[in-house]
């Protein structure tokens, strides 16, 4: 059985706090595409973040991704801070054409089961990445909630 679980939900939720608990009982997780991403853009004053060019940006987080799931252990159990068909949500608030997203997703499952965190304010702060507001996050959730449960994961 497919052993490559997505950790999913609101930005700000706790799913990093959550994953690094995993990792200190010693799982293997993988970190956020996007912090990645932002961070090695940042550093290079590169064009691939999400306000400057949104296409890059979902391409690099594509790119990151599919090599993330590569590079997972399949017979291990691996939690994933996000995954493939989070994308198709990013791609969707830039108004982006999901098409190799999806291709992506079909291609590479993940187990059936997502945890999903749901959004918390008392524990939503915004850092140099995370700049959407509180009620941002929570129309984000609705709309990755609404296609996580409508898609076929595995």
């Amino acid at each position: 059985m497919n052993q490559l679980y997505i950790l999913t939900g609101s930005p700000g939720s706790g799913k990093t706090a959550m994953l690094a608990e995993l990792s200190k009982r010693g799982f293997p997780i993988v970190d956020e595409p996007a912090r990645r991403v932002l961070l090695q853009q940042r550093l290079i004053d590169g064009e691939g973040v999400y306000d400057k060019n949104p296409f890059l940006f979902k391409e690099l987080m594509l790119s990151r991704m599919l090599y993330d799931y590569e590079s997972a252990p399949k017979f291990d159990l691996v939690f994933f801070d996000r995954g493939l068909p989070d994308l198709i949500a990013y791609s969707k608030c830039f108004n982006l054409d999901i098409g190799s997203e999806l291709k992506a997703s079909h291609t590479n499952r993940y187990n059936p089961t997502v945890f999903f965190a749901p959004a918390w304010e008392q524990i939503y702060i915004n850092d140099e990445e995370r700049t959407l507001t509180f009620d941002a996050a929570q129309v984000f959730e609705n709309d990755l909630d609404r296609r996580m449960q409508n898609w076929d994961i595995n």
